[in-house]
């Protein structure tokens, strides 16, 4: 059985709107960039490779802290890692804060879904800030294996296809003592994208903002940069199918920064 550890990498704002569709676009918040570490059955397993470290504070227009190799390396090294140790990595979608250290895996498989790999070469429009070419194209060097759909790459691992947020956005499903995780990426940002409040509340971001948050009356709230609406409502029943709610990790949500799941 398998041990999952979100280590933040860094430190990204960006409007609140951008984590949830509906939400204000002039107010700011601060949330982690994770690694995520899967332990378990003698292979090392990384999900999502980071950002890349900041030039004057910013990573395509987003303030960030932190980020580029000394970061992923000191993130890994919670959990007795360095990136060349690593035999599987997992690239949930290829957006610039996701991908950017791939090429430090070096001794690793690179699972990446082939409509993410096509949609990352040509994006649409809205998309060609997010997706980097100097990060895409040095994966054709490694050990890449781009997947049609829900594959297993491991006993008690497999990859799960949730198109929406972008065209090949892939979660990993993960069997543990306390049944199936699923680590969605970005198909949820955080937990207010599927459990929207039903009263207006506040929370504290990573920066110490306070974040005010109106009720939504809808069960799945999408963030605010997406392809296809819905695919992405498809998709939040799929994954629903995978694993119960209170299992599915959010690809940013600072709750879990520091825990060890189950």
């Amino acid at each position: 059985m398998y041990k999952i550890m979100p280590l933040k990498q860094a430190e990204i704002t960006a409007p609140v709107g951008v984590t949830f569709m509906l939400g204000h676009m002039r107010v700011l918040t601060t949330g982690p960039v994770y690694v995520w570490v899967i332990e378990g059955d003698g292979e090392k397993i990384v999900v999502d490779a980071g950002i890349e470290e900041p030039q004057n504070g910013f990573v395509h227009g987003f303030p960030v802290k932190g980020g580029g190799e000394k970061s992923l390396r000191d993130a890994l090294s919670k959990a007795d890692l360095k990136p060349e140790d690593v035999d599987k990595l997992v690239i949930t979608h290829l957006h610039f804060d996701h991908a950017a250290n791939a090429k430090l895996f070096t001794n690793a498989r690179i699972y990446v879904q082939k409509k993410e790999w096509k949609s990352a070469l040509n994006p649409p429009m809205h998309y060609r800030q997010t997706y980097d070419s100097s990060m895409i194209t040095p994966l054709e060097d490694m050990d890449l294996c781009l997947v049609n759909g829900d594959v297993e790459i491991a006993d008690g691992i497999r990859l799960i296809l949730l198109p929406g947020h972008t065209k090949g956005l892939q979660g990993v499903a993960v069997e543990t003592e306390k049944g199936t995780y699923l680590l969605a990426g970005d198909h949820f940002y955080t937990y207010f994208n599927f459990f929207p409040p039903k009263q207006p509340l506040e929370f504290t971001d990573m920066a110490g903002n306070k974040i005010e948050i109106q009720p939504l009356q809808i069960p799945f709230v999408p963030p605010g940069l997406h392809v296809d609406l819905s695919e992405w409502y498809d998709s939040c029943f799929k994954a629903l199918s995978i694993a119960k709610k209170a299992n599915i990790l959010p690809g940013h949500d600072p709750s879990l920064e520091g825990r060890v799941f189950p």
